[in-house]
């Protein structure tokens, strides 16, 4: 006896005319590390926006600081602001340097005063600005700090950046978030021409550190 199942044809399920089965998405690994790549680009362009935009309000507030505490410190007399300025340790040549005036004008606004309306100014903007470093930053010896090279590629103290109208750099080096080069940069942009040494640092061979020229 033969079953009816027998005579059955097996049939499939086609998908009506017109819709086609999905199918998924090839994903290579080129295309991840494009897709990768345009990502981590677009996040780093976004954080230079950002960090840019923080960086000049950040500049903008520090100033605005600064200049409350000079108007703050002009109320008081030359002498005495010389006098202060003396007791945080600054020499006189380099005060001078930074007022833009001899080292025998400093020394006669000392003895009888006679101090220009700008030159006052100038003295309570540089007490006002070891103020503002000083509290804010907590650094110690203030003039001994302004004595100090602000990096190892060059000479460059915050001195120099205070005399040759960079006060703005000088907060930047007190802030101590920024790369030291771009300051320098900022200062002078073919400081490391101007500063290349011809000297190397080289371990002798008893191991001590030494100075040799660098065509040696």
């Amino acid at each position: 006896m033969t079953s009816d199942r027998s005579g059955a044809t097996q049939t499939t399920s086609n998908p009506p005319d017109g819709l086609a089965q999905p199918t998924e998405p090839t994903v290579t690994l080129t295309n991840h590390l494009d897709n990768l790549i345009d990502s981590t680009g677009s996040l780093r362009s976004m954080g230079k926006q950002m960090s840019e935009s923080a960086g000049a309000r950040q500049q903008k507030a520090l100033f605005i600081a600064w200049q409350r505490r000079t108007n703050g410190r002009g109320k008081q007399a030359p002498k005495a602001l010389l006098e202060e300025i003396g007791n945080l340790g600054f020499a006189w040549r380099d005060v001078a340097r930074m007022m833009r005036v001899s080292v025998p004008a400093v020394q006669k606004w000392r003895r009888s005063g006679g101090v220009t309306g700008e030159n006052r100014r100038r003295l309570a903007s540089l007490l006002a600005l070891c103020d503002e470093i000083a509290e804010r930053y907590m650094i110690q010896e203030i003039a001994s700090w302004f004595e100090m090279p602000i990096s190892d590629q060059a000479p460059v103290t915050p001195i120099d950046l205070y005399a040759e109208g960079h006060a703005d750099l000088v907060l930047e080096h007190a802030v101590g978030i920024d790369d030291t080069e771009q300051i320098l940069t900022a200062y002078d942009t073919g400081w490391r021409e101007r500063f290349r040494s011809g000297f190397e640092v080289y371990q002798d061979h008893d191991g001590q550190m030494s100075i040799r020229p660098k065509d040696a």
